[in-house]
């Protein structure tokens, strides 16, 4: 879609409404039964630069029916033989927002320049598939030499970059543990979500702080939470690993950032993760 910019030279820009809308469905010819696959759907909606809907559903392609032992199998027939569309098996989608050093700039800046607002546009247009954590880790690898930055009084910048994402997911899907409809064939559906959060924070040009962590609302509990912590030794690369909850676990490693020296120059020690480490 376009829209009228006043930093732009034409006088409009495009924002991209829908980065993705598809549904598969396939069909086997060598395959002897139910030759055709379940019909898929994706859609994937970047409103703005930091917030993101995702959704996916599926549709089955053959009915359910009773074998000889009266259990519930899907059958050779088709729901369109039946005059339906597909059996909806279930549904998931998910909201997430992404706060970082420019998200309260954003909010609370009144006078923006057209400079940044000309670098926003750009970055709109760019695509941004690629995970920001792998571009961290690319980046703490490959050190650059820049000049310092300065503010006004002659002080040294301080720059401590940092991202935090927020997601909101939910399901619902066929519950084949309780008994079917006999009338329409149809299980009962059950809902799950859960809220999740995921970031890093780069403390200088060296460390690295990445974590995960979230909340389960149907199980009533915090789900596994991972924090890494990487060191940019010049030479060496020093990194940790913590994971807290079901499987708790720790790993920590020194390697060589060379590529041909990674696997021969290296120190690694890690727990069991069935070995129940207990924190203190």
């Amino acid at each position: 879609m376009k829209m009228k910019s006043d930093s732009d030279s034409t006088g409009v820009k495009k924002i991209s409404l829908i980065d993705q809308l598809s549904a598969n469905i396939s069909y086997n010819m060598a395959a002897a039964t139910r030759p055709w696959s379940d019909l898929s759907t994706n859609l994937r909606l970047k409103l703005t630069k930091s917030y993101t809907f995702s959704m996916n559903a599926s549709f089955a392609t053959y009915a359910y029916e009773f074998d000889k032992n009266g259990n519930v199998v899907v059958g050779e027939r088709t729901e369109w033989s039946y005059g339906r569309f597909g059996r909806f098996q279930g549904y998931s989608g998910s909201f997430s927002y992404t706060f970082d050093n420019d998200t309260w700039k954003n909010l609370f800046s009144k006078d923006r320049s057209n400079k940044k607002q000309k670098k926003d546009e750009d970055e709109w247009e760019e695509d941004e598939d690629e995970d920001e954590y792998e571009q961290e880790e690319k980046q703490s690898t490959t050190r650059k030499q820049e000049k310092a930055a300065v503010d006004p009084d002659g002080y040294m910048t301080f720059k401590m970059p940092w991202s935090l994402s927020i997601s909101y997911s939910y399901s619902i899907r066929e519950d084949r543990t309780k008994k079917i409809n006999i009338k329409n064939m149809r299980y009962p559906y059950s809902i799950t979500h859960s809220l999740n959060a995921s970031g890093f924070v780069k403390i200088g040009s060296r460390w690295n702080f990445n974590y995960s962590s979230g909340y389960d609302f149907t199980q009533k509990k915090i789900s596994m939470t991972t924090l890494n912590i990487s060191r940019d030794l010049h030479c060496f690369n020093m990194s940790c690993g913590l994971v807290f909850g079901p499987f708790t676990s720790y790993n920590f490693s020194i390697r060589a950032n060379a590529s041909m020296l990674t696997d021969a120059l290296k120190w690694d020690q890690r727990s069991n993760t069935g070995s129940a480490v207990q924190w203190y």
